[in-house]
């Protein structure tokens, strides 16, 4: 097993994909046990605005009852709202960090697999979750949808292993043979 000095320039921002991803699926958490998945049904706008009526106070009480505000009453829309618009924001956020991780796992040969399942399925997630916006949330593609989050963090996770214990694959350098 590889110590410090098998190390890759890429671990620090794997771990910080890893970290953004978490969050990412926190949020997403949060949107469906609080009913927040039809709160924006447009896009890229929401209600037909870029920054839509929102109430981050009852959205992100995190001690209250599911779909619940703290005095017991049902969230009102611009909460759900709220919670819906922050996972669709900091998704163009994940997406683009984990596109730009994938690109420099890329050039390195021992992490070129999984930087490319990780664009694979970054743009997956990105289908799937426009779709469910555009087809009014079906099932199906929620399941998919939930699918590829576990998949992204699969894949991260085994990218942060690789760049930190992994043997790094030495290039092979190919010398075209004397006619």
């Amino acid at each position: 097993m590889c110590m410090r000095r098998c190390r890759r320039p890429a671990a620090l921002p794997a771990l910080l994909g890893l970290l953004l991803l978490t969050v990412q699926v926190a949020l997403g958490g949060w949107v469906s046990t609080n009913y927040a998945a039809l709160a924006c049904n447009d896009f890229p706008l929401c209600h037909g605005a870029l920054i839509p009526q929102m109430d981050f106070d009852n959205g992100f009480t995190l001690w209250r009852h599911l779909g619940k505000t703290a005095d017991g009453e049902y969230l009102p829309f611009p909460a759900l709202t709220a919670i819906h618009w922050v996972h669709r924001t900091f998704a163009f956020v994940v997406v683009a960090y984990i596109a730009w991780l994938a690109h420099k796992a890329l050039s390195d040969g021992g992490l070129r697999k999984t930087g490319r399942g990780l664009l694979i399925v970054i743009a997956l997630q990105l289908v799937t979750g426009l779709a469910t916006i555009y087809l009014n949330w079906p099932l199906a593609i929620a399941v998919v949808h939930n699918g590829g989050a576990a998949l992204l963090l699969l894949l991260l996770v085994m990218l942060n292993y690789k760049t930190r214990h992994a043997p790094a694959v030495e290039a092979v350098r190919v010398v075209p043979a004397p006619f």
